[in-house]
């Protein structure tokens, strides 16, 4: 849904290029935009399932590790969130 919605940048260098008279080089810009978008989310969607695949393998092999990585995080994300409440208490 969201490549529906035309980069804002886009818009500017395609009004900037009909201003100047060259609705060319702003279409070339455009496509060239497009292309590097396609090419950076396809990279990462393909590496993303890749190293999806990688990671359950090596956590499925290691149960206690994946136990103790994970309560680590619950507790960062706990600590964290408590922090911020606690900042926001004594800041206000």
């Amino acid at each position: 849904m969201a490549g529906l919605i035309p980069c804002p940048l886009t818009l500017f260098v395609m009004t900037f290029a009909i201003s100047r008279g060259v609705p060319g080089a702003g279409i070339l810009f455009a496509i060239t935009m497009m292309v590097g978008v396609a090419l950076t989310l396809s990279s990462v969607a393909v590496l993303s399932i890749l190293f999806r695949e990688r990671l359950v393998h090596f956590f499925d092999s290691r149960p206690r590790l994946f136990d103790t990585i994970s309560r680590a995080i619950e507790g960062a994300a706990g600590l964290a969130l408590a922090s911020v409440a606690v900042w926001q208490l004594t800041a206000g």
